[in-house]
């Protein structure tokens, strides 16, 4: 099942974690009040993808960086509010790919953090 694309790319193989994070904005007018009572004015709600690939060899690593190059894309995720697809327009944190071993022209690299913030 495909759970997590990038740009209609599948990247649901090469994940071993996600995290959803629904993510609540405030305005700054927000805070208290004279009379002490606290009062927030909600501006908007934003999505955080918060992912961890698992050890991935050169070839994996490629189609993932590809897939993830440009600095916006459009991220399909499984939302577990509805337990259905859902898609967003997204940045990116920066990859850092990791060399786990390196022996000959046989590469794997370590877990590679990703976050997907909504814009």
């Amino acid at each position: 099942m495909a759970y997590l694309t990038v740009n209609n790319v599948d990247i649901s193989k090469l994940i071993s974690s996600m995290k959803v994070s629904f993510e609540t904005l405030v305005s700054d007018k927000s805070g208290r009040n004279a009379a002490g009572d606290s009062f927030i004015d909600v501006i908007n709600e934003k999505i955080k993808l918060t992912t961890t690939t698992r050890h991935t060899s050169q070839q994996e690593m490629e189609e993932l960086l590809d897939a993830i190059e440009p600095y916006v894309v459009t991220v399909k995720f499984l939302n577990p509010k509805t337990n259905s697809t859902k898609t967003i327009t997204a940045y990116i944190s920066t990859p850092e790919p990791e060399y786990y071993t390196i022996q000959g022209n046989k590469v794997l690299y370590k877990p590679m953090s990703l976050n997907f913030i909504e814009l």
